[in-house]
């Protein structure tokens, strides 16, 4: 069983659809597999799937300065599993920032029907840490897996 996939995310926006579905696909390949005796609720495989594409979404909208620096992106998705969680690291090479000091104003957001901001609340299902490496951003998503016979409280 492969246990590590790693994709190179180009940034174009357009290309998050294909993330969303290889996000999906990855989870449904581990819960789906012979060995694997552990799974996550729909909401939670939800909230992941969100929180990946939101963080992709704000590196590719707002890391970088302009379309030169854009066009030259190096934006990666990790995604591991192993028998106690499931993890996937964004790294990228944009401008610093950690979206883990910017969290979202909910209210404020639900009362003025914006969007901007709610994939960050996302984050804050998951076991979310970020650091910055060098010149790189590197966020990692990490969520524990439930086991086959434990009820969801989701």
């Amino acid at each position: 069983m492969r246990n590590q996939i790693e994709l190179k995310i180009s940034g174009d926006l357009a290309e998050l659809k294909g993330v969303r579905e290889a996000v999906a696909m990855f989870i449904d390949s581990k819960e789906n597999s012979a060995e694997h005796e552990h799974h996550l609720d729909a909401i939670t495989r939800s909230r992941i799937i969100l929180a990946v594409d939101e963080a992709l979404a704000n590196v590719i909208e707002h890391g970088y300065a302009d379309e030169n620096l854009l066009r030259d992106a190096q934006i990666f998705l990790t995604m591991r599993s192993n028998s106690d969680y499931i993890e996937f690291e964004l790294r990228d090479n944009g401008s610093a920032f950690n979206p883990l000091e910017h969290r979202s104003n909910t209210e404020f957001y639900y009362e003025e029907g914006l969007e901007d901001g709610i994939g960050l609340i996302a984050l804050t299902t998951l076991d979310t840490h970020y650091e910055r490496k060098g010149l790189e951003n590197v966020l990692t998503l990490k969520r524990k897996w439930e086991k086959n016979n434990e009820k969801t409280r989701n």
